[in-house]
Order: structure tokens, then sequence, then C-alpha cells
């Protein structure tokens, strides 16, 4: 057994001495002549560019950076109006607050448009309908607490006991008033650090987001800095006079003009309709003719029976006119352009709902009638004659017959 072992031994190291490089064979170690077979220095490779926050994954990383620091703002206040005793907890309800009647919501802000917003926020588009109602929603809810912060403000800060039995008051928190500067100051000191060593810039020339967070000692004057960023900005006239944004029961749906015409514009869809409303006695008065006819509707310089053959058409046409019961009081005419039929239909109820209903408030303004306990507008909005209906043809989608229609599925 030894000598079989002893001549394997042999046999294993003269194939290993022809086999390896005469270095290796000598005994030697130096590194010059070995193999590079393992790498004696990394590979370059481009530095990976981290991303500022993790909202850079999701489609809007500005707007829900900003909903998420909005968000954060309202928990604050919330927090500290809990700590002065105004609300019962964190998560109550302004409406179930025991200071609900004597503060009410203040809504005195018009907010941006979903086209400015999407351009303050850089978001790249405008923004969707269930997006804007999200962003304005937490607008809202931090517009409800300014009155509970401007009481907290003029109340005196209550104390708090610490673990080690050390008082300490409460103090309003440092909000951050300009979400959208604060992010984009995060992305750019991201970018700084990620920089290559020789086109860097001192990091001290970036803004610290931290001096985005308010300066003033009191919860309301944080708040009302921060919600006027969101502000839609005002209208100016062609003389250079502040116009200011009317909104619900006081905008105005027409315009009267010196002859008693009323008229008013309304949309469907792709359809546009502009209608004048006059009173026929007024009309017949003014005319020659003996024996008032009671008013006439045209569309386009045409009957209505001729324009709108459907009758479910002309019963659209004539409803504001029987929600009112001012069927043939009116000379109605309409001019109405684009879009279907159908949509023409409904673009000219609203444009006349919305005639009749400023028809009414101007005569009540002149004191020629005396308003009800129900005006046309209410009746009319009630029937949802006055707003725009919101919904138009949904696009067709790729692979499919239709927008939601899909192609017969066929086995082979």
């Amino acid at each position: 057994m030894t000598s079989k072992s002893s001549v394997l031994h042999q046999t294993f190291k003269s194939t290993a001495s022809t086999r390896a490089p005469s270095s290796y064979a000598s005994g030697s170690s130096s590194s010059s002549s070995a193999p590079s077979f393992f790498p004696l220095a990394s590979s370059h490779s481009a530095r990976v560019v981290h991303p500022p926050t993790s909202y850079w994954y999701t489609s809007r990383p500005s707007l829900n950076a900003t909903l998420a620091s909005l968000e954060r703002t309202l928990n604050q206040s919330r927090t500290h109006l809990f700590k002065c005793g105004l609300l019962r907890s964190i998560a109550t309800p302004l409406s179930s607050s025991e200071f609900a009647s004597s503060l009410p919501h203040p809504r005195e802000r018009r907010w941006k448009d979903a086209k400015e917003m999407g351009v303050y926020l850089r978001n790249g588009t405008d923004l969707r309908t269930s997006e804007y109602r999200r962003l304005t929603g937490v607008l809202a809810h931090l517009e409800g607490l300014l009155p509970y912060a401007k009481l907290a403000d003029e109340l005196p800060p209550p104390s708090t006991t610490s673990p080690q039995g050390i008082n300490r008051s409460v103090l309003p928190p440092s909000l951050v008033v300009d979400p959208v500067a604060a992010n984009q100051a995060l992305a750019s000191r991201s970018q700084q650090k990620d920089a290559p060593a020789e086109s860097a810039e001192p990091e001290s020339e970036h803004q610290d987001v931290d001096s985005y967070r308010g300066s003033a000692t009191t919860l309301s004057e944080q708040l009302d800095v921060l919600l006027s960023r969101f502000v839609a900005p005002a209208v100016l006239s062609a003389t250079g006079a502040t116009l200011e944004r009317v909104s619900g029961a006081a905008r105005r749906l027409g315009r009267m003009d010196h002859h008693g015409r009323v008229n008013a514009v309304g949309r469907r869809k792709e359809s546009t309709a502009r209608v004048w409303i006059i009173p026929a006695s007024s009309a017949a008065t003014e005319s020659t003719e003996q024996d008032p006819t009671p008013g006439r509707i045209l569309v386009n310089a045409t009957s209505l029976p001729e324009y709108f053959s459907v009758a479910s058409h002309r019963s659209a046409v004539v409803r504001p006119l029987t929600l009112t019961s001012s069927l043939g009081v009116f000379n109605v005419f309409a001019i109405a352009e684009g879009g279907g039929i159908a949509a023409q239909a409904e673009a000219v109820a609203m444009a006349m709902a919305r005639a009749l209903a400023e028809w009414e408030r101007c005569k009540i303004e002149q004191g020629e009638l005396q308003e009800g306990e129900v005006t046309w507008r209410e009746i009319l909005k009630k029937a949802n004659l006055i707003d725009r209906d919101p919904r138009m043809v949904e696009r067709k989608k790729t692979g499919q017959a239709k927008a939601r229609k899909k192609f017969a599925w066929v086995k082979r």
C-alpha cells in the first residue's frame, strides 16, 4: 500500500509541474507573473443616482409628495388643537366638535383649477378629477381648522407634565408652509449628493427643507401662509381693477340687455347653445298685432318640431318651461352647434333654464316681481338643469372594439 501511494504522489507532482508555469514550479510568488484570472481592481462603473424620495416611483411624484406634506401638516395641527382642548380627539371631525356651531367653516378661499394646480405642482400634466378632489379636500380640512387655530393662539398656552415631573408649555408646531418648494429643494439636494465630485457644488448653497417651515409663532398665521399658495390668483379687468370671484347662489347665470332680453349659454358633451328669451307679451305689444300669439321657439332659425324631429328631444328642450309653468310665455331663440342632435337638445335646455332663472332674478331686483318661497333657480337646479353635466364620451381602447366592448374570443 505504501509503495502504491508513493507512486501516485510522484505521478501527480510531475503532471502539475509540467502544466504549471515556470514561476509557480520554481516556487516564485511575484505578482508580475501571476495570472489575471481574478481582477486586481474593480472596473469603473457609473454611479447609481438615487431618487430624492420614495414618491419618485409613483406616477405623480410632486403631487404625492405635496399631499403627504399637507396630510402631515393636518395631523400636526389637529394634534396641537387636541392638546389645547379644542378637539375631543385627533380624528374627531369638525362637524361633531362642541364648537362647531360657534366656529363654522370659513369657505372663503377659491382654489386654483386643475390646470393651474398642475402647473404650480410641476406635475407635467393637468390633474385628474380624482387627484384634484383629493388635494382640494385636504386644503378644505386645513381651512376649516383656521377658526380653531385663531382661538388656540388667543388662549394661554397649556402645560403638560413630562415623565420627569417637568412642566412644559405646549407650543404650536413649526409647519412646512411651502411644500412644493421643499420638495424641489429635496430633489436638488439629492442630485447634488449623487453628482460627481468635480462638478459638485457646495452643499451649503442648497437650502434645507427646514428653511421652508413657518417662522411665525402662531398656528393660524402658518396655516394662512400655507393656504395662500394654493388660492387662485385675482382676476384683473381691462382697467387693472381686481374682480371678485363669485360662486354659489351669487353667481350670475346670464345677462339682460336694455331691450329686456336675457341670454345664457349651455353645454353638453361637444355641443354648445346660446339662448335669448323675451316675454311674448312685450314682443306683441311692440308689434302692430292685436292678438298676441303664444311664445315661439326657434332653433337655428328653424321651428322646434322641424329641427328636433324626435319627441324625446322636443320634450327635453321645453322641460325648463314646463317646470316653471311658463310654456308659451316667452319667445325663445337658440343657436346650437357641435355634437349630435341629442346633445344639442340638452345644451339648449340648459341654456334656457339659466336664462329663465336669470330673468326672474333681474325682475325681482327691479321690483317688478315679488320673490316667492321657491325661486325658479331652485326648481331648475333641483331638476339638474342649471349645472353642466360633466359626462363625456369615453374613448375607444386599443385592442377593443369600442370603449367597453371586447372582441369575440376565438378558440382557434
